[in-house]
């Protein structure tokens, strides 16, 4: 993995290292309106996160993590970026952005870095995200990436909960 740069937008990979700094943006509750998960508990359960999330790749070996923390004019990381990238070329792609710097199209701006990086670099030609229904920000950030909701027989694919929907591209 290496950074990636666009203007004054940096992604860096994310290391172990990254997990105090981390933990100030992923406290925020207003955050998790939309996830499926809590706040890290503590810096120390962040740490143990980020250190499996370092090997870049799914224990059995088949798939590729690739994380990025987001800054912002070389400045605090303000969120992350990541893909799990799938044998055969396709991948799925998340990012958060820290409540404080929502709205500013940062998000959309590290994804489309991402997703850039991840065609050019890994030959991925797919892109597969979840996203809450009714979460009309991270819709938008789809939708202005090229992403289109899949039809319900491509969903029932992948194990999504019922207020999820899929977006591919």
């Amino acid at each position: 993995m290496r950074e990636l740069r666009a203007g004054e937008l940096l992604l860096e990979p994310l290391r172990v290292a990254h997990a105090e700094a981390m933990f100030k943006v992923l406290r925020e509750p207003r955050l998790y309106r939309y996830l499926d998960y809590p706040p890290p508990p503590s810096v120390e359960h962040l740490r143990a996160v980020y250190e499996r999330l370092e090997k870049r790749k799914s224990p059995d070996g088949a798939d590729r993590w690739l994380n990025w923390v987001v800054r912002e004019n070389a400045g605090p990381p303000i969120g992350f970026v990541q893909a799990t990238v799938l044998p055969g070329g396709a991948a799925w792609v998340a990012y958060v952005i820290g409540v404080a710097r929502q709205g500013h199209r940062l998000g959309t701006l590290a994804t489309a870095l991402m997703v850039d990086h991840l065609a050019t670099d890994y030959g991925v030609k797919r892109y597969l995200a979840s996203v809450e229904a009714d979460n009309e920000p991270s819709i938008r950030l789809l939708k202005r990436l090229g992403f289109a909701l899949a039809s319900s027989e491509v969903a029932k694919e992948h194990d999504l909960s019922k207020t999820e929907r899929l977006y591919v591209r």
